[in-house]
């Protein structure tokens, strides 16, 4: 690490630049993800738009490799880079509401509990991450999957605005309006065009829901996810339901688990649906009228620095033989307490599938199931086992897929072929485009890289 550097930055960020021998060096440096254990030469923490701006020009003026971390929770460990420049936005989490326009102005390092906390307040909500420690930043810029995309659509749907840092180290303001191209490339590969310090969303009314989850046990692992699939093939938009192949509660039980979030209002539809969840045999039984904010805990969370391998798919059918091998490849898992490996199902429908108001760059939405292969593991030593597996559930997966990747949150970016496969050519020319309008250079490069293919970076 050169003096220049370390001078330039501090000038950007003054106070808040963390070296390698800093105290909380360590402590702030910690992804999710444990596999990636990446030291940055210096990690610099902006707490404004303008710090933020100034820091991009330092590194980019240097030369120096530079990551952007939000909430630190993407599986690929994008937000790190060993030997460069980490920018961590986690002091960037104010979240302003305003309950007459039905609006929020959330920073760039904020995690869905920061916006969850403060909508809840006034009865609002917007499609979040089902884990409410997952930066708003990652998970918006990359689609968004949620409770309420049925009923909302993704997470990305709902954005009105974007503030924005490039490459040049411009500050813009993105919206629909005044640049179009942008803004759609913003909604589902938006980490490759600049640091977003500020989003503004849209709210929607919703205090409680209908919700939490069914457990079912081993014996009718299969005949739960059909449950599940058919449920959610006919549903109505107020409702959201994701599955997962889990080790359930502290006898590490083979489980179907079902959540559920239900906004509607219809007594007699949730009736219906009582009924049919409770027409299997259940482990356990957790719905109730809750909080949109005890929904978002429902699932639990994961402590960051455990390792984690999860291979991604959007398919267009869940049919029968494909439930069979899913079930025998979480059955396959040798992992378990007290993380295990989980098959995760979620459903593409209602708002997701119907084309939103603003275009957006998403290439699933023809798609009715993403189905994700989720390693998770401690010990280092079972790193190749654990990646076997979670691909193995994409292999199962992958004769009913078509979209690459698909949700590129969740996976590892495998690059070349792929990655435009993901979008479709003509949808990843025109990402490539914009790309190179706003960052030739390729400054923004430790994400779902759009030019990697081309340019070996």
């Amino acid at each position: 690490m050169s003096a220049t550097l370390y001078q330039a930055v501090a000038k950007a960020c003054p106070g808040r630049v963390l070296t390698r021998d800093h105290p909380a060096y360590d402590g702030v440096r910690g992804l999710f993800n444990g596999m990636h254990d990446r030291r940055p030469a210096l990690i610099c923490l902006p707490s404004s738009v303008a710090e933020l701006s100034a820091a991009i020009r330092a590194a980019r003026d240097l030369g120096v490799p530079t990551a952007i971390r939000g909430g630190g929770h993407n599986v690929a460990g994008y937000g790190s880079v060993n030997d460069g420049l980490v920018i961590d936005l986690r002091l960037l989490n104010r979240v302003a509401v305003d309950p007459d326009t039905g609006t929020a102005t959330v920073g760039g390092g904020a995690t869905w509990s920061d916006v969850d906390l403060a909508t809840s307040a006034y009865g609002l909500a917007t499609t979040g991450g089902t884990f409410d420690t997952t930066g708003v930043g990652g998970l918006t810029l990359g689609g968004g999957i949620g409770h309420l995309m049925g009923k909302y659509g993704l997470t990305c749907d709902n954005v009105l605005s974007y503030r924005m840092v490039t490459a040049d180290g411009e500050e813009r303001v993105v919206d629909a309006a005044g640049d179009p191209e942008l803004d759609w490339a913003m909604r589902g590969a938006g980490h490759n065009f600049g640091a977003v310090g500020e989003f503004r969303f849209r709210l929607h009314p919703v205090s409680t829901v209908y919700g939490g989850y069914v457990a079912f046990p081993e014996r009718v692992l299969a005949p739960a996810v059909r449950l599940f699939r058919d449920l959610m093939l006919e549903a109505p938009d107020e409702l959201t339901c994701t599955l997962l192949l889990e080790r359930y509660g502290p006898m590490q039980q083979a489980a179907a688990v079902v959540s559920v979030a239900y906004c509607g209002t219809d007594e007699e539809y949730r009736r219906t649906m009582e009924k049919r969840l409770r027409s299997l045999p259940v482990l356990d039984w957790r719905l109730e009228t809750r909080g949109y904010v005890s929904m978002q805990l429902c699932l639990g969370r994961l402590p960051f620095g455990l390792r984690h391998y999860w291979s991604a798919r959007c398919v267009e059918a869940l049919p029968d033989r494909l439930v069979d091998r899913l079930v025998a490849g979480f059955l396959n898992g040798r992992f378990r307490a007290p993380f295990n490996d989980t098959v995760l199902i979620e459903p593409l429908h209602g708002a997701v599938r119907r084309a939103p108001a603003t275009p957006t760059a998403v290439p699933f939405r023809d798609a009715a199931f993403n189905i994700t292969g989720m390693a998770i593991w401690e010990p280092a030593e079972a790193d190749g086992e654990q990646i076997a597996w979670a691909r193995s559930i994409a292999a199962a997966t992958e004769p009913y897929s078509r979209w690459g990747e698909g949700y590129i949150n969740y996976g590892p970016d495998s690059g070349g072929a792929r990655a435009r496969a993901t979008f479709g050519a003509d949808a990843f020319a025109r990402l490539q485009a914009v790309k190179r309008r706003l960052d030739p250079d390729n400054f923004f490069r430790s994400n779902y890289n759009l030019l990697a293919d081309q340019e070996g970076r």
